[in-house]
């Protein structure tokens, strides 16, 4: 019997995009898509993730966003929600209420999207009106002028 070590994926990160094209082109073939690969962001969200689950996780994110992908690239809003998330590399401070959080993440999303609601919305996972009601909310939003 021979016995292989194989170290965790969050161990040997160099391998995660090519296991990325390898499912990519397995699920192209299984369903006939033609989705090229993935966008910068989510390689880099992907390399940050720890992987519980080792490869078999990662081949579940790739499937997951294959079904919601009908485009040509994998997007940051085809991910998991959980993955969807900004990564804090101190992690999450403690005395931060969820509200001020929130309002960081939303002006974040607009700031990359350079104030497109529509896209920092779907960035997001949330739909347009659920944006622009956030922004009423946390006071983000011009008044019209009387």
């Amino acid at each position: 019997m021979i016995r292989l070590k194989l170290p965790p994926l969050r161990e040997r990160r160099e391998d995660i995009p090519l296991l990325v094209q390898h499912f990519i082109q397995k699920f192209n073939a299984l369903q006939g898509k033609h989705i090229a690969g993935v966008s910068p962001q989510v390689m880099a969200r992907l390399l940050d993730y720890d992987y519980p689950g080792n490869v078999r996780e990662l081949e579940n994110i790739i499937e997951h966003a294959f079904v919601l992908c009908h485009g040509t690239w994998i997007e940051m809003h085809h991910l998991p929600p959980e993955l969807r998330l900004p990564v804090s590399p101190v992690g999450v401070a403690s005395g931060v209420s969820l509200q001020s959080m929130e309002k960081q993440m939303i002006v974040a999303a607009l700031e990359r999207h350079r104030g497109n609601r529509r896209k920092a919305a779907r960035e997001l996972g949330i739909h347009p009106s659920t944006l622009y009601r956030k922004l009423r909310a946390y006071g983000l939003v011009d008044r019209p002028a009387r």
